[in-house]
């Protein structure tokens, strides 16, 4: 003999927080898609955005002249120093290549070279203290020119 199959019981209904967020979707949700999707609100959202950004403009460049006014920099001087620094970060690294690339030729193309081999150069001993270009290093106190006598 066979069993009748057990009763199902319904699924359980969603909370009550559930149930009213489902229908103020349902009520608000249209009325939303068409305000969203008209004309008048891209309009709106353009004037707010540029309005933004003037009021933006405006009071870093207020900023910036308060950090001036006392001998500091301000934000847009540092992102362009860094910017700068940036760049010629680049080339250095791409003049050291080419330099790299340029030995490398000049000793496959010379094997037998007058200069002897195991002296080494004022720019080669010179190179041999460089630091690479990202790690941050202490430079000696530079010598202030002097003026010549009687001047």
């Amino acid at each position: 003999m066979t069993q009748p199959p057990a009763p199902r019981t319904p699924p359980p209904s969603p909370p009550l927080w559930r149930q009213a967020f489902d229908a103020a979707e349902r009520a608000v949700a249209p009325r939303a898609e068409d305000l969203v999707r008209s004309e008048y609100f891209s309009l709106a959202t353009a004037l707010l955005r540029r309005a933004q950004t003037v009021a933006g403009s405006s009071v870093q460049g207020v900023s910036a002249r308060a950090w001036h006014l006392l001998n500091l920099p301000a934000g847009s001087d540092i992102s362009r120093l860094r910017a700068q620094i940036g760049s010629l970060d680049r080339e250095v690294r791409r003049l050291t290549i080419q330099l790299e690339q340029e030995r490398r030729r000049g000793s496959t193309s010379r094997p037998h070279s007058s200069r002897p081999t195991t002296a080494t150069t004022t720019e080669d001993s010179d190179a041999d203290g460089a630091q690479p270009p990202d790690g941050a290093r202490s430079r000696p106190a530079r010598r202030r020119a002097q003026r010549p006598s009687g001047s």
